[in-house]
């Protein structure tokens, strides 16, 4: 089923269903779709439904169906194309999703309706947790509004979507439902720095502390090498008396140094001469190297062999008096405390507070701009709202760009439109809220007055927008009423000065104050023209109207 809603002219906002087979339109009673205005005749035209094609037929009126602003006997039309009659201009949109069954009534058992604007994005949301039509695979299908089928998506983005909004987003929308939505965002923030904290805190620790243990293991292998070198020649000489740690003994951070031979008896420290190295880990790591030097193995062997030790050891060769070889006759081992060089829990304590602290007050501050950000649109839609019902503004504006929100704006503006308009022509009184007459209100009075004193005329809207223009203004401008209303009289206008000196009456206007005039040559035929705007007092103008008359 198609509609019909008027764009422009009387009534704008209005919507009409189209059905199949013919749909009548004039001002007389028994049309299906009744205009009441005297440009429109009382059987202006038809149109004719057949499955996907719509045809407009004139049915001879006095003024003309033009389609797109061309005059038109009978065309064929689309969806987008605007049918002007009299002074309403009317889109044709494309049916709506075929509704389900289960629907209880039609739209189509309806002549004239109203219809809210729909919602730009079509992907489902899901219902509250325990609603039915969770059940089952989410991924299988989707429904839509009204319990119209909508196919789930293929893609793997909108997949993954879908699959989150079912599982995971009706918790959420649980805890929305008892708390306060400033509390749960606030609380997932304090989660999200948290998490950030310690997954980037984390990992720059634990590299930071790799890199000061190879460091460390560095060290302790060149230590073990110089004790290796410089004893060489006494257990060569098998002077072990002469054995000596050097500056290895004493230095910073060294646990334990040593050297010994392959059965693990210490040679130096003096101090220690004659005993065996059995216990520790050291002991555990010089065993293993010693069965491996004795296996022929060339380097030595550095290992971190506890959280806090690094225990370095390397093989001291000297000549074999016996075979007169060069063998491994000894080891040197060297144990490193690594803790000095690393970050104890109390100072990674202190840098992970350092990231809290400041993470947070960022997160804090953004928080704040996005907790404003969201609430100014609102805080703008509430003052609108309040200007439009009291009669100072047209519509809502949207001057936020928020997508997600730009249905609920049209469907505001729709429904204040509605109100705005609505009269007592049905015998129930004003509506409260009721934002005074509107340009259509004042057409009828301006044109009498108009051909009263033989003077050309055009009403504006309160955007600015023709909303009439008469036949002598016609005439003496080439402007066609057709082509014209619902537009701005620049982008209309044959004469650009023409369109310059309207935009400056506008701009020199004044509600309830004295009109605006200047002089304007129409085909070389000086004209006054002055632009009043009509409304309350001091207050937005509910519409504009010029008068063009002869000079002198």
């Amino acid at each position: 089923m198609f509609k019909l809603t008027v764009v422009s002219g009387p009534n704008r906002g209005s919507t009409f269903a189209i059905r199949e087979g013919e749909t009548t339109i004039g001002r007389q009673a028994g049309n299906v779709i009744v205009l009441s205005s005297a440009k429109v005749s009382k059987r202006h035209c038809v149109l004719v439904v057949n499955g996907d094609e719509i045809i407009v037929q004139d049915q001879g009126s006095s003024n003309g169906t033009f389609v797109n602003g061309a005059l038109a006997k009978s065309r064929k039309v689309k969806p987008g194309d605007r049918i002007s009659v009299g002074e309403f201009v009317m889109e044709v949109s494309a049916p709506p999703a075929v509704p389900s069954r289960s629907a209880p009534v039609a739209l189509a058992e309806f002549g004239n309706v109203l219809s809210f604007p729909e919602p730009r994005s079509r992907r489902a949301v899901p219902a509250r947790p325990g609603a039915a039509g969770l059940a089952g695979d989410p991924l299988a299908s989707v429904g839509g509004a009204a319990g119209v089928a909508q196919v789930a998506p293929r893609d793997l983005k909108g997949r993954a979507l879908l699959a989150f909004d079912h599982y995971v987003m009706p918790f959420f929308f649980g805890l929305n439902l008892k708390n306060e939505w400033h509390m749960i965002a606030g609380a997932l923030l304090t989660l999200a720095i948290l998490a950030s904290v310690f997954f980037s805190v984390s990992p720059l620790l634990e590299t930071s502390r790799t890199m000061v243990v190879k460091e460390v293991q560095r060290r302790a292998r060149f230590m073990a090498r110089q004790l290796a070198e410089g004893n060489a020649p006494a257990l060569a000489a098998r002077a072990e008396s002469r054995a000596d740690l050097g500056i290895v003994e004493g230095a910073e951070g060294v646990r334990m140094a040593a050297v010994t031979d392959l059965d693990g008896r210490i040679i130096a420290p003096a101090s220690r001469l004659n005993h065996y190295l059995v216990t520790g880990s050291a002991a555990a790591l010089a065993k293993r190297a010693a069965r491996a030097f004795r296996d022929g193995k060339e380097g030595g062997v550095v290992l971190e062999v506890s959280p806090d030790t690094v225990v370095a050891i390397e093989p001291v060769r000297a000549v074999h008096p016996s075979s007169g070889k060069t063998g491994v006759v000894g080891m040197a081992v060297v144990s490193v405390d690594t803790s000095l060089s690393t970050l104890q829990a109390g100072e990674a304590g202190n840098v992970y507070s350092q990231a809290l602290i400041f993470s947070g007050i960022f997160g804090l501050l953004v928080a704040l701009i996005l907790y404003r950000l969201t609430l100014r649109p609102f805080q703008i839609l509430n003052e609108d709202m309040d200007k439009v019902l009291k009669g100072d503004m047209a519509q809502v504006t949207r001057e936020f760009k928020f997508e997600e929100l730009a249905p609920l704006w049209e469907i505001i503006n729709s429904a204040l439109q509605r109100v705005s308009r609505t009269s007592d022509q049905d015998g129930l009184g004003a509506v409260p809220g009721e934002s005074g007459p509107g340009a259509e209100d004042y057409v009828g009075p301006l044109r009498s007055m108009a051909d009263a004193a033989r003077a050309a005329l055009v009403v504006f809207d309160e955007n600015r927008k023709i909303v009439h223009l008469n036949p002598l203004f016609e005439e003496i401008s080439g402007i066609r009423a057709d082509a014209a209303v619902g537009r701005e009289i620049a982008d209309v206008a044959r004469d650009q000065a023409l369109g310059a000196i309207v935009s400056d009456l506008f701009e020199k206007a004044v509600t309830g104050g004295e009109a605006t005039a200047e002089n304007f040559d129409f085909s070389g035929i000086p004209h006054r023209i002055q632009l009043e705007a009509l409304g309350k007092r001091g207050g937005t103008a509910r519409c504009y109207a010029l008068l063009a008359a002869k000079s002198g």
